[in-house]
């Protein structure tokens, strides 16, 4: 009877002992690996489990503490993988924007507007960027897809960015579509783009109306403000065209801002030319800057104006900025009493 006593005692002993090597073990491992972040949670795991040998539940706590270190490890691998991925990755920029438009609708009409693209890195050099841009838009119940190549170039300094490009556009609905042109001319304190527009396709009957895409340009001039992580105002000309007598403009103005890292705010007033009418519109962006050299963490500017340029070769990867849906002119006939017909002409993405 006192053998069995013993031996019972004997083994609580020891299970005592073996958990308590193991507390040590663990209370090592993130020293040795000098692993300040880890240690935290080592703490955590030999607290608690010293905290269950009084109460004799070392086993369920030991049990599930470790259950929760091996999905802790394998969380932390993937991203470790992740990161790796994305830091060796030619692709350096997705973006994904959702916000309300008026451009090509009627008075007082607006929709929303879904837009995401990537920037693939080609070259690379010191002063030279070389990329494939690529993109889809979802607005008025059109969907419209977009690749295109850019050359970028950086001066020595780092301050000043020029870029050329050539996109083809194509309109998946409709089947519109058209090639285009631009420049960019980038720095800290302002930014020039123009991007000018052919259309390919010739008039097409869809939804029972005869659409034809439009030629066109576009001019935007952007000052770049130092509040939030980034800001800036901008003004913007938009002309679209036939190869005949009709003829639209748009002018837009706004202002952009970074609110979070990465997530930009965008409101603006859209005006047509001869309209009585000023639309409002806002939208929501978020961009990834992606690969290792891309990821420096962003702070707040600290709101003082400076005309020195600044260094900006991230700008290098960002996406190019044009007009990605295709501007059309579309012909309603509209049949009245006693079989007459009037042709209505209006424009629209």
């Amino acid at each position: 009877m006192y053998e069995n006593i013993i031996i019972s005692k004997l083994g609580i002993v020891m299970k005592r002992l073996l958990i308590s090597s193991a507390i040590i073990c663990l209370s090592v491992v993130p020293i040795s690996a000098q692993e300040s972040d880890s240690s935290g949670k080592f703490s955590s795991i030999i607290k608690n489990i010293g905290e269950a040998l009084n109460i004799g539940k070392e086993k369920e706590v030991a049990k599930s503490e470790a259950n929760a270190l091996a999905v802790d490890t394998v969380n932390s691998e993937i991203n470790k993988l992740e990161d790796k991925i994305l830091s060796t990755s030619n692709f350096t920029h997705f973006e994904l924007s959702v916000g309300s438009d008026t451009m090509g609708l009627g008075i007082n009409k607006s929709d929303t507007k879904t837009e995401a693209m990537t920037v693939y890195r080609l070259k690379e050099t010191g002063n030279w960027f070389l990329f494939n841009q690529t993109s889809a838009v979802s607005f008025n119940n059109r969907t419209t897809i977009n690749t295109g190549f850019g050359a970028r170039n950086i001066n020595d300094s780092k301050t000043i960015v020029t870029g050329y490009n050539l996109f083809y556009d194509y309109e998946l609905d409709a089947k519109h579509d058209r090639v285009g042109a631009g420049f960019e001319l980038l720095s800290s304190i302002f930014e020039l783009r123009a991007n000018a527009y052919q259309a390919m396709s010739k008039a097409l009957t869809y939804n029972g109306n005869t659409e034809t895409a439009l030629d066109g340009y576009d001019v935007k001039l952007t000052a770049n403000l130092p509040y939030f992580y980034s800001s800036n105002l901008y003004g913007k000309l938009s002309n679209s065209k036939d190869d005949s007598t009709y003829e639209i403009e748009y002018y837009e103005a706004g202002v952009n801002a970074e609110i979070l890292p990465n997530l930009t705010l965008s409101v603006a007033a859209q005006h047509k030319e001869n309209s009585a009418n000023t639309e409002a519109v806002a939208s929501l962006n978020y961009s990834i800057p992606l690969g290792g050299a891309n990821k420096a963490g962003k702070a707040i500017q600290d709101g003082d104006w400076s005309t020195k340029f600044e260094p900006i070769k991230e700008k290098l990867h960002r996406p190019v900025e044009r007009e990605n849906r295709i501007m059309k002119k579309v012909t309603s006939v509209v049949t009245s009493s006693g079989s007459s017909t009037i042709k209505i002409t209006s424009s629209g993405y």
